[in-house]
């Protein structure tokens, strides 16, 4: 967790202000930001909250206080206080970006419980108030790698993934139709993005509202030849679909990453030399 709160104080550090709210606030917050210079964080942390007594929704203070917070490891009130100045301003990028810096340090316990998960979404978030920028880009491809992928079971509805694996023999005659039989997904941006690609190297793609007993849906539909002709026998049992992101760079080269974002396991089945393979794939998420 040390390690998380000073990545959160090297990225925050351009924030402290000397805003002036009257001569006594502004001499409060001289020397709140002295003493944050000096280390003294608690102190300081006394001297934002006098200031917050007075303006209770100054964010250069309450980002300041967050900030310090985080140096003392109070990170529930670190977080409450970033949190205060999103409920106020939802894109402001630095009070995202503290946030998402705590969640990513903490554990993945479940799908309602996973710090990364939620940290990678307020990435998420950030990329689509700041458009192109790599360094979030970045940051928010490191979180993949550090969170679960979740079965659609664990999802509470929210998600639902229906495949299905189609064989025909080369005289086209169906051979066997299976289903997924356990599937994971990554349930982000990420994945939406590239459910809405499928649009250009797919078959019969449709995205549409649905409904569901009394929840709203979005579906996606869309089918891939993944053989006309196979030309040797073998056996599969998984399929999935994933998207290469950056990694940065090493050496002057770019670095990239694979990130699988749905994985279906099928039970084994077999493929003759000439047989044909399509899959449909159906993706709801609940609106």
């Amino acid at each position: 967790m040390k390690i998380v709160l000073f990545v959160i104080i090297s990225t925050m550090i351009g924030i402290f202000s000397l805003n002036a709210y009257g001569d006594s606030t502004e001499k409060t917050n001289d020397l709140a930001y002295e003493l944050m210079k000096n280390e003294d964080y608690i102190a300081a942390i006394e001297e934002y909250t006098k200031i917050l007594k007075i303006d209770s929704e100054n964010e250069k203070v309450l980002l300041n206080r967050a900030v310090a917070f985080a140096k003392i490891e109070d990170i529930e009130s670190s977080l409450n206080d970033f949190s205060l100045v999103l409920e106020k301003n939802p894109e402001n990028l630095t009070a995202l970006k503290g946030k998402a810096t705590i969640l990513s340090g903490f554990e993945c316990k479940s799908y309602t419980d996973c710090g990364p998960l939620q940290a990678l979404q307020i990435f998420e978030r950030m990329l689509e108030i700041n458009p192109g920028n790599e360094d979030i880009e970045i940051k928010r491809n490191f979180m993949f790698t550090q969170m679960n992928k979740f079965n659609v079971n664990e999802t509470n509805g929210e998600y639902i993934v229906n495949i299905q694996q189609i064989v025909k023999d080369k005289n086209g005659m169906l051979v066997s139709v299976i289903e997924n039989a356990r599937t994971t997904i990554s349930p982000t941006k990420l994945m939406e993005v590239h459910l809405d690609e499928k649009e250009q190297n797919s078959i019969n793609y449709k995205k549409e509202f649905v409904k569901i007993g009394e929840n709203d849906y979005i579906k996606w539909h869309y089918e891939t030849e993944m053989s006309s002709s196979e030309e040797i026998r073998k056996f599969f049992g998984m399929t999935k679909s994933h998207k290469i992101v950056k990694d940065g760079e090493l050496d002057g080269k770019e670095m990239s990453l694979k990130i699988d974002l749905i994985t279906a396991l099928f039970p084994a089945i077999n493929v003759d030399e000439g047989d044909s393979t399509w899959k449909i794939t159906e993706v709801f998420k609940k609106i």
